[in-house]
């Protein structure tokens, strides 16, 4: 078992260098990361262009892998910003690049494919027909949705072979309360948007239950508990699962070495010594702070109990109380040990969850200026701001080794070089991609091999080490015929070529074929700039019970429209109910339905075939289209128009409206879904608000609960765009209107 185990990557957080070395050095084989601009985790320091190279050299010397997050939503106005930065991540080559946006991975397929394609959780892929979407498009692996379940996954991949493409899971960390790529809760509130990296966390706050003889402070509605599996490895490995991911970008060094040191010590034992790495591995575990830990939305029984109304929505072990404010500082009785250099969270009882954090740097106790206090100890520390006195003090973090010596000296990365390595009986010959340079050696003609023949693989392990100068980018290895090979004049050849290469072989090469695709890319936009709009498509509404009689074309739910409707399909289909879906969609289609709007990528699938000819797909929220990238791919599978990402501002909508391949339909009045889960939310049918008055609506469904907000979003139609009005979700007060980030800007 412990050999099947291994092959599952173990891949770790990494906010800065620091914690890449240290997720690397406790035993990780890939650790994930993301530069300054354009991932999920902006709060995090992440990485230069510099630190990210020296990385990715570091990582691929001791033959580990780096991935990076490309995995927001983009604006229109940013499209050639993120080509510079793809154009950067095409010269140093990482691993892979993660990515949400459609429109992102468009432009990667495109004109930077030496990178490889990994499809972000926030794409929420879901189920088999999410697979096959991403398979097509390109990407080689997917980090499916957190809310699928173990059952759900069984039923996904083949019962024999191997899954259609590389499938990874979260098995450690927090947990989104919300379905992947749809929450927009944060975004809501003030314009910081989860889909951008700026969500300030609304779910880990409390909220007043109207109707439930509520406290004033509030109950944690939505903060589940963190996951941790380890008892389900065996489970994963059965079902083809690659890559294990941990969760923490926002994490210190002494949590991700704890959490990669646990899953390591699990992985690596063999059958007799199980149970027992186990265990050692729940005690490291422990040490690790976090919160209440569980099983996730991997189990149906694990997902009723995720959210516990009475649990502090922040993470941290208890370690003492604070007592009276003093001159640059607080006294504090400590119920636990505490060093300089810990991060501690300081949470009063009246905290609607925001509390504030901070580095520990002093300490003192009745013997002056200490390094440590134990606990039953009363002690100072200094801090910028005082607490209330009775507030809790969290250990969010510990004192970690400092590495800022070792992360100097990591070297500078090497030029990546992509070239062919061909061998025949008398000649070995190397091809530099876009280069028209071939390296050609004759020497005496090879023995037929009587055991072992030269392989292409034993070709591409003898040429994966590069030289001095270079590094190995994309490698293809052929051999034609069978013959014996000694291993000493394999690295004679080798030495030989790189020799070769390092005189003869441009040292810009690669930059020049990038720049070029660069170039591709800008001219490609503005001639889309150049075109004229497409024309629009009439005014849509969907229908809800006292709103049958607008004007325009109606629009239903899957559950009650009829063949004279454009179709709203459900945005979350698990595995088990993707055979339904897809039998009363054959049925309409049969009865005269001839549009149908999609609110998922998976959804392109389930309309291949020619009795799927005559129809007309449109995308709608929460089926995300941000930029004219991603219009393009909407096209590509087959989308006749497609509804605008409902958390554009003005600006971003003329901008893409101005690029766009495709009509362009905006929401503009309703009260769109901003909170979608597969948790057993304790509060609910109602209504809650939060402690600054802010009201919503949280409604029940078969297998899901849906937040509302009560203000009614209400917009004036952008020119060039059609109008969609959605009824479905009746006004609750009227005259309370939002314009949500249309006017404001979105963050």
């Amino acid at each position: 078992m412990a050999e099947e185990l291994r092959t599952m990557e173990l891949l770790a957080p990494a906010g800065n260098l620091a914690v890449a070395l240290t997720a690397l050095d406790a035993g990780a084989d890939a650790v994930y990361c993301g530069l300054r601009k354009f991932n999920a985790r902006e709060r995090s320091e992440n990485f230069t262009h510099d630190e990210l190279s020296r990385l990715i050299a570091y990582a691929h010397k001791n033959r580990r892998k780096v991935f990076v997050t490309f995995n927001t939503l983009l604006k229109e106005s940013e499209l050639k910003d993120a080509a510079a930065e793809m154009a950067f991540l095409a010269e140093c080559l990482p691993d892979a690049v993660i990515v949400q946006d459609l429109g992102v991975a468009r432009m990667i397929r495109e004109y930077f494919p030496q990178l490889t394609l990994h499809a972000s959780t926030q794409l929420g892929i879901h189920n088999s027909a999410g697979l096959e979407a991403a398979r097509r498009f390109g990407f080689r692996r997917v980090i499916l949705e957190r809310q699928v379940t173990l059952e759900e996954l069984r039923q996904m991949v083949p019962e024999k072979g191997d899954p259609p493409l590389e499938l990874e899971l979260f098995i450690h960390g927090a947990l989104c309360c919300c379905v992947s790529g749809s929450c927009l809760f944060s975004s809501w509130l003030g314009g910081w948007s989860g889909n951008r990296g700026k969500c300030k966390q609304p779910c880990r706050r409390r909220y007043l239950a109207e109707g439930r003889g509520e406290s004033s402070e509030g109950e944690f509605l939505f903060s589940p508990d963190d996951l941790c599996s380890l008892e389900l490895l065996d489970d994963f490995r059965k079902l083809g699962v690659c890559s294990l991911k941990i969760e923490g970008r926002l994490r210190r060094a002494d949590y991700v070495e704890k959490v990669v040191r646990a899953y390591r010590l699990a992985l690596d034992a063999d059958r007799t010594e199980r149970q027992n790495a186990l265990e050692d591995a729940r005690k490291i575990l422990r040490g690790a702070i976090t919160r209440k830990t569980s099983a996730g939305f991997y189990t149906q029984g694990s997902m009723k109990h995720l959210i516990r109304l009475d649990a502090f929505g922040g993470s941290g072990i208890p370690c003492g109380v604070v007592g009276k404010g003093g001159a640059g500082g607080f006294e504090a009785k400590m119920s636990a040990r505490i060093h300089v250099g810990d991060t501690i969270r300081i949470q009063s009882g009246s905290d609607t969850g925001d509390g504030f954090s901070m580095t520990v740097l002093h300490l003192e106790n009745s013997r002056g200026k200490v390094m440590k206090v134990q606990a039953g100890e009363i002690c100072f520390i200094r801090a910028g701001k005082a607490p209330v006195p009775g507030s809790l003090i969290y250990r969010t973090g510990e004192a970690a080794a400092d590495l800022t010596e070792r992360v100097a000296k990591l070297p500078a990365g090497k030029i990546p070089l992509d070239f062919q390595v061909s061998l025949n009986r008398d000649s070995l010959s190397v091809r530099i991609d876009g280069s028209g340079l071939e390296y050609l050696t004759n020497f005496p003609a090879l023995d037929p091999a009587r055991n072992h023949a030269v392989s292409a693989e034993d070709l591409r392990n003898a040429f994966s080490t590069g030289s001095e100068i270079f590094s190995v980018g994309q490698l293809s290895a052929e051999v034609s015929g069978e013959w014996f090979l000694p291993s000493g004049q394999l690295k004679e050849l080798r030495r030989a070529f790189w020799n070769w290469a390092g005189e003869q072989v441009p040292r810009d090469l690669r930059r020049k074929r990038i720049r070029c695709a660069l170039e591709r890319f800008e001219a490609d936009w503005r001639k889309a700039g150049e075109q004229p709009r497409p024309e629009k498509f009439p005014d849509c509404f969907a229908a809800g019970k006292n709103h049958t009689g607008q004007s325009g074309c109606r629009a239903r739910d899957l559950e009650s429209a009829g063949p004279d409707d454009e179709v709203i399909l459900p945005q979350f289909v698990p595995e088990t109910e993707l055979p339904d879906l897809k039998r009363r969609i054959g049925s309409l289609v049969k009865s005269g339905a001839k549009i149908f709007r999609l609110t998922s990528f998976f959804q392109f699938m389930l309309f291949d075939g020619d009795d799927f000819r005559n129809i007309t797909l449109k995308t709608m929220f929460p089926f995300p289209v941000c930029n004219s990238q991603a219009v393009l791919v909407c096209r590509e599978f087959g989308a006749a128009g497609v509804q605008a990402w409902i958390e554009l501002g003005q600006e971003d909508h003329d901008q893409l409206l101005d690029h766009s391949a495709l009509p362009l339909e905006a929401y503009v009045y309703g009260r769109p879904c901003i909170f979608l889960t597969r948790a057993a939310l304790p509060a609910g049918p109602g209504f809650i608000r939060d402690i600054r008055g802010n009201r919503f609506e949280l409604a029940k469904q078969t297998r899901l609960s849906a937040l509302y907000p009560v203000e009614v979003l209400e917009l004036p139609v952008p020119e060039g765009c059609s109008a969609f009005r959605d009824f479905r979700k009746e006004e609750v007060r009227p005259g309370e209107k939002s314009g949500f980030n249309y006017f404001r800007g979105w963050s």
